[in-house]
């Protein structure tokens, strides 16, 4: 398993990493994605001019939840799946209504604001929601929208030239079997050899070609294209990570350890560690000090040592066995009297 496919499986898509898609609202087409948690969200939106965005975490939704829809009691995760579905796959009936605040007296935390309000039904009730953004930086706008399109276009480009290949070795392969007498079936499954000029002039001169400037983008964002700016913002995030940044574990070589719960840095000390003194010979120092030896090793793969091992070392393990077997005993015979005086009582 190859180390990209380990962090992906680790690894907890941001903002960043979520698709856009389009979005009516108030007569006018926007932009926006989302990112919902157990108990949070975040949504950017844009009319391609200018961003906006908002982050709820869990006080700020239920203070809000409480303002707009009191009479509404619903679990959080029931509530947040409801506005997703209002901004992601409206259902028929569900309005959305935009609003601009130039944010008054310019106190402290009063900017210019973007209000999507959003009417639905919940449960049977109303219920209404209102995303409060603020605008973002060109820089975020530019990590959001801008970079990832022009990377798509790229994609798209270096797929468009492996296709040409592709209908090109198909139209030899063609001909070579018409050369070998094979006719189609049927006259319609016949085609015409692959020209380049000429399919880029028959895109320009179609119909479609002039329906997709009239929209200028609006369903850049159909299905592929979402799965496909999913894609490369995950590569990209797998590009620029680092294990000092602290995203992921340190070592994913050690995913199996890390996921049963093994703790190398504990720091309850191993069996090994609480040997008195008095029972290590003279001769040996102790294993927790030993750098040739693990203190971890447990008594089951101690025991399995090879016959060339010293008499020393043998008895040292017996002595071993036997505390530990002793400790066993002292802690049960302590034991006892404490399920005695429960009975008692």
């Amino acid at each position: 398993m190859s180390r990209e496919i380990q962090w992906r499986r680790k690894w907890h898509p941001d903002l960043k990493a979520c698709p856009w898609q389009a979005l009516e609202a108030g007569g006018q087409n926007f932009l926006v994605k989302t990112k919902f948690s157990n108990d949070s969200c975040e949504i950017m939106i844009t009319d391609l001019v200018s961003f906006w965005y908002e982050h709820l975490p869990e006080t700020t939704l239920r203070k809000r939840i409480q303002e707009l829809n009191p009479s509404v009691e619903a679990p959080l995760t029931k509530i947040l799946d409801h506005i997703k579905l209002t901004v992601e796959r409206p259902p028929r009936g569900t309005t959305h209504i935009t609003e601009h605040t130039p944010g008054g007296d310019h106190r402290e935390g009063e900017g210019p604001r973007f209000l999507l309000r959003i009417g639905s039904q919940l449960a049977g009730m109303p219920f209404t929601w209102n995303f409060v953004c603020r605008p973002v930086t060109d820089l975020v706008a530019s990590d959001h929208l801008t970079k990832p399109l022009m990377t798509m276009v790229s994609e798209l480009t270096r797929r468009q030239a492996e296709l040409e290949k592709i209908i090109l070795l198909k139209d030899t392969e063609i001909e070579d079997y018409i050369s070998q007498g094979a006719r189609p079936s049927r006259k319609h499954y016949k085609t015409v050899p692959y020209d380049e000029v000429a399919f880029f002039n028959s895109m320009l001169d179609s119909k479609d070609f002039e329906e997709q400037v009239k929209k200028m983008g609006e369903v850049a964002f159909n299905d592929a294209n979402r799965e496909l700016y999913r894609h490369i913002m995950t590569k990209h995030a797998w590009l620029n990570w680092s294990p000092t940044k602290g995203k992921a574990p340190q070592s994913l070589d050690d995913d199996e350890s890390l996921n049963a719960g093994v703790n190398t840095g504990s720091s309850i000390p191993s069996w090994t560690n609480r040997i008195p003194p008095s029972v290590i010979s003279s001769g040996e120092s102790s294993p927790a000090s030993s750098p040739t030896k693990s203190p971890s090793k447990s008594p089951v793969s101690a025991g399995s040592r090879t016959p060339d091992d010293s008499p020393v070392k043998n008895v040292e393990l017996i002595r071993r066995q036997a505390l530990e077997r002793r400790l066993e005993q002292d802690a049960k015979k302590q034991e006892k009297p404490k399920k005695k005086k429960k009975m008692a009582f």
